[in-house]
């Protein structure tokens, strides 16, 4: 059996929000952040399953997914 990838979405109606963008095409999307502290921020992308770990880097946080470089200010 495959394994079923369940939001947190489903258990918190208030979940706290950002954006995160596409360094190099400029996209933004919305975001429901997971968890945050000084040093990492880890979000899922609005309406999908697709979970990001960025890591703080001169006052922004930086992650990648499939050779995408985002960038998002928490």
């Amino acid at each position: 059996m495959g394994r079923r990838f369940e939001s947190c979405r489903a258990h918190h109606q208030k979940m706290k929000k950002t954006n995160i963008k596409n360094i190099v095409s400029g996209i933004e999307k919305e975001c429901d952040i997971l968890r945050k502290n000084d040093r990492i921020l880890e979000v899922v992308i609005k309406d999908t399953t697709i979970k990001i770990l960025l890591k703080k880097n001169n006052n922004k946080y930086i992650g990648f997914y499939k050779d995408m470089e985002f960038e998002s200010d928490g």
